[in-house]
């Protein structure tokens, strides 16, 4: 008996490929796996998407099936298989692409062909199999799982053989205790955090995140580069609720990039007349480690031993205290 299983995000869009996703499905059990993941509608469905959003981040490895067409476009400018692929990169999650190489459609959007081609590009640098029927693909996803199990290994599920169970009186003195023990910490934090609130209050120098992100106009795609100036304490703001638990670095990229997407596509829009649309948004390197030395000198954050971002008593303080 396997006693822990892998679980394997599927990732595809949902018109014309019901058969070919009942194959990975197959596959994937076949692997002794957990398959997961809600087919892509061919009209945008946030809640499909925050679902999805969230199988990515709990699954072992992600599975994208690509077929004959990109997707129809989110409010941000690509489609939700692009997005989910996005994510499952910044999370680093061993990402696998299923990729079709068969004959192409007789009617083909030109534009829709073109976002297709360049999601392709992006996914022949890592695990890349082609496949142009049902058997290819059968085979090509069989072989793709072998190998990614066998060299990226994960630790995958394993079913819960006990419990432990509490009594309902205990519960009450744990309870008891802990609120005892949240009330006393708040005290002393409080008094620790006010010295470093008005350090904070008044560091009026802005922040410059420099940033580089793709831009899409009238279905041209350009590479632009650009600068926000933020304050201090704004940024800190909206960061913190991402602190309160240690998060690796790329974390905190998205985090900045999915927070100010309204202002970078207004920064982009005032140098590229006609731009409706942003993805892929990196910040600078340089501009992180400005961040880190300014909220570390500051006493807002400290990093544990793998090197994640995590809030100091003081950083957890002033943030339960903003978003209280």
């Amino acid at each position: 008996m396997v006693e822990s299983r892998m679980m394997v995000m599927v990732v595809s869009l949902e018109r014309h490929m019901e058969e070919e996703r009942k194959i990975l499905f197959e596959a994937v059990v076949g692997q002794h796996g957990i398959p997961v993941g809600l087919p892509i509608p061919a009209i945008p469905a946030n809640y499909i998407y925050k679902l999805n959003s969230r199988c990515v981040a709990e699954a072992d490895y992600v599975l994208l099936l690509v077929g004959t067409e990109y997707g129809a476009l989110s409010d941000q400018g690509v489609s939700s298989l692009h997005s989910l692929y996005a994510r499952a990169k910044a999370l680093r999650k061993p990402i696998i692409s299923l990729v079709y190489n068969g004959p192409a459609p007789k009617k083909q959007d030109e534009f829709d062909k073109k976002r297709l081609d360049g999601l392709v590009k992006q996914l022949t640098v890592g695990f890349c199999y082609y496949w142009k029927d049902s058997d290819s693909l059968r085979d090509a996803t069989e072989r793709a799982l072998e190998h990614a199990f066998e060299t990226q290994p994960a630790a995958g599920w394993v079913r819960a053989k006990e419990k432990t169970v509490i009594e309902f009186s205990d519960q009450n003195v744990v309870r008891q205790l802990k609120e005892q023990i949240s009330q006393l910490t708040h005290k002393l934090r409080s008094s620790h955090s006010e010295n470093v609130e008005s350090k904070l209050e008044a560091d009026k120098r802005p922040w410059q995140m420099f940033f580089q992100c793709n831009a899409f106009r009238e279905g041209r795609l350009k590479q632009v580069e650009g600068q926000l100036d933020l304050t201090l304490k704004n940024t800190f703001d909206f960061l913190a609720p991402t602190l309160l638990a240690p998060v690796i670095e790329t974390r905190i990229q998205v985090t900045l990039a999915n927070k100010l997407h309204r202002q970078i596509l207004n920064n982009v829009q005032s140098n590229w007349d006609g731009c409706h649309a942003v993805s892929d948004i990196k910040v600078h390197q340089n501009s992180i480690d400005e961040l880190k030395l300014r909220f570390r000198a500051l006493n807002l954050i400290d990093f544990d031993g793998q090197g994640r971002w995590q809030l100091t008593r003081e950083g957890e303080s002033m943030a339960l205290k903003i978003h209280a």
